[in-house]
């Protein structure tokens, strides 16, 4: 009999009885009418399993990291993942446990469903962001401000309150410090909006003067959340005002704000209470001058000196500020410019509108559900929107659409920089000339920052 001829399941099962009376693998092979080799290898199947061993599954092998394991456990495992898309491998794999259907089957390990959830690659985990060029360290002070906020803290006597700072990359001095209390007693959160960034910053570029760069995290108020994020008002008023925004690749890259933060806790929150807004700024406003002035510090470059000692350069502001200048200093030709070197991409709504930063745009019905993609015309300051791909409608692909060109919202410069009402919600105790037009050299002894 041919080597090659297929054997039932039932034959199968007779060679294993008669192996198991005691029958010689030739005699099992006489008797059943195969070759030696085919009674010898049912016979050994049989022995490492049940039944199940001596089903012939047929096509290739399974592969990839779930193959070997139940059907049932790999869709479990995708099924929990797709439910639940910030649960991890390891506690998806504790809660297929818990589950009466896989009582008794064989789970893999966290590693192994990691493993296979990158499998489904973009299906199941969103692309990334391409990774962001980054800055060189600032080699001079206020080459780089970073920038962040230490949100929502219970302080007693005051309430709930969001501290913006921000502290030069290159000194080590905290050059911005400024408190945000609640405005209604039973409020827990505390969230800045652009403007109160603004009047921060303002205050802070009386006194230092502005920065090349500012560097913050991926907050809300500083970079859109779309893949390709439109700029927020913010970045594009410090744009105009010729400062680059930056955004850090990890907290570690921002860690000497994030170390401000556990200074101000430490030097003026822990333990007190407070009676009024007005003394917890009173409070964190000498503290922080104190620190920057007079208390050796242990930060890098600064060899155990107060960082205005060791930096007294950061007393010169290099382009210095002040509120009644900013027109003169904004220049939205800077704007123009940025804007014309990005590119967005947008889907269409159902009623033929598409969202871009904080404005609508409308662009008729026909775009309805279409993907445009969107640049910036700098000389007639319009944007331009594209159809990326014809949307195929039921088998049939829709005529092609003509760019659309639309005048650009939000983008002048009284709301780029909100100047008017600014001025007027300005502190008066923070308009004063920078330290260094007072002073031009520093006096012997340094400067009395208490007085």
């Amino acid at each position: 009999m041919p080597a090659t001829r297929t054997t039932t399941v039932q034959q199968r099962q007779g060679m294993a009885r008669l192996a198991e009376q005691g029958e010689s693998h030739q005699s099992v092979a006489n008797h059943m009418g195969v070759s030696l080799w085919t009674a010898r290898k049912w016979i050994r199947q049989a022995r490492r399993g049940s039944l199940a061993a001596l089903v012939t599954t047929l096509g290739r092998p399974g592969t990839g990291p779930l193959s070997a394991f139940d059907s049932l456990v790999r869709y479990v495992a995708l099924r929990l993942k797709r439910q639940h898309r910030t649960w991890g491998a390891a506690y998806v794999v504790k809660k297929m446990g818990e589950r009466p259907s896989l009582k008794g089957k064989r789970l893999p390990s966290p590693t192994t469903v990691w493993r296979y959830w990158r499998s489904f690659g973009d299906r199941l985990f969103p692309p990334r962001r391409p990774a962001q060029p980054q800055r060189p360290p600032a080699g001079v002070a206020h080459g780089v401000w970073q920038m962040d906020a230490k949100e929502s803290v219970p302080i007693p006597g005051v309430g709930t309150v969001t501290f913006s700072q921000a502290r030069d990359e290159f000194g080590r001095a905290t050059v911005m410090h400024r408190i945000h209390p609640v405005e209604t007693p039973e409020q827990r959160v505390v969230k800045l909006s652009a403007a109160q960034v603004q009047q921060d910053c303002r205050i802070a570029f009386i006194t230092w003067g502005l920065p090349d760069a500012i560097q913050t995290d991926r907050a809300s108020i500083f970079v859109d959340a779309d893949p390709t994020p439109f700029p927020t008002l913010l970045a594009l008023w410090w744009i105009g005002l010729g400062i680059e925004h930056c955004l850090a690749s990890s907290p570690q890259r921002n860690g000497c704000i994030e170390r401000g933060h556990r200074t101000l806790n430490e030097r003026t929150l822990v333990e007190q209470h407070f009676d009024d807004a007005g003394e917890l700024q009173h409070q964190v406003d000498v503290d922080w001058h104190e620190l920057n002035a007079e208390c050796p510090s242990r930060a890098k470059g600064c060899h155990g000196q107060p960082p205005l000692v060791a930096h007294p350069e950061l007393l010169v502001p290099r382009r210095p500020y002040r509120p009644e200048w900013e027109l003169d200093l904004f220049d939205l030709k800077r704007v123009d410019q940025y804007l014309a070197t990005q590119t967005w991409v947008r889907t269409v709504s159902e009623v033929g509108q598409v969202s871009l930063g904080s404005h609508r745009y409308g662009l008729g019905i026909a775009w309805a559900g279409q993907t445009v993609s969107i640049c910036f015309d700098p000389e007639h300051r319009q944007f331009v929107f594209m159809q990326v791909k014809p949307k195929t409608k039921r088998g049939q692909c829709q005529a092609e659409l003509l760019p659309v060109c639309v005048d650009a919202k939000g983008l002048s410069v009284k709301e780029l920089t909100g100047l008017s009402a600014a001025l007027d919600d300005l502190p008066v105790r923070q308009l004063m000339l920078p330290l260094s037009m007072c002073h031009p050299s520093p006096p012997r002894g340094g400067y009395d920052f208490m007085k």
